[in-house]
């Protein structure tokens, strides 16, 4: 085996090893409750795509954080000023009123959950196919809205769109967020 070829390899191997991705973890397999998702929709307003999967990446990056051992006071930071927000405070409990979520505006959905009284960080992000899903989603809706409301066309629309937040709201965590679990220095 070259030189070259051992470099990469150690090196690809130290970066698994430093920031190993939660695959197959505990995690990846739980999906959020019907009575916290009725205490989302009610702290929302409706229900959408954004604070489903924002429900999403708030709940498995907590579960990743206390699986991977992160103690004390969770902090989370996320890095687009919409509708999953609201599901980040819901389902990861660091809100705005607690002074544990921070938004910064850079139009990217992309969680940080930190835990204080340790070192562990997560940092969770939507699959590409689940980023796709929600922006069709998204399209779904303006076309349906351009349409009557008791328009045929419009409640097929309507069906699909409530097929993908179906999806969000019970697919497996694999097929949704991406997780990545660390610790700081």
């Amino acid at each position: 085996m070259s030189i070259l070829l051992r470099a990469v390899t150690i090196v690809l191997l130290l970066g698994f090893v430093l920031v190993s991705p939660c695959l197959g973890s505990s995690a990846a397999k739980t999906v959020p409750t019907p009575e916290k998702l009725e205490q989302l929709e009610k702290f929302h307003g409706h229900v959408c795509g954004g604070s489903l999967f924002g429900a999403r990446l708030g709940l498995s990056a907590k579960e990743a954080m206390l699986e991977a051992g992160g103690q004390g006071k969770l902090k989370a930071q996320y890095f687009d000023v919409s509708c999953p927000v609201d599901g980040i405070q819901i389902f990861a409990g660091t809100t705005y009123g607690n002074a544990a979520l921070k938004v910064v505006d850079k139009d990217k959905h992309r969680l940080i959950l930190t835990a204080k009284d340790s070192k562990h960080y997560v940092e969770a992000t939507l699959t590409p196919n689940a980023l796709k899903t929600v922006r069709k989603s998204r399209e779904l809706r303006k076309q349906a809205r351009k349409l009557p409301e008791n328009s045929v066309e419009r409640q097929a629309l309507e069906q699909e769109i409530l097929a993908i937040f179906e999806w969000l709201r019970t697919a497996p965590t694999s097929e949704i967020v991406t997780l990545v679990t660390g610790q700081n220095n």
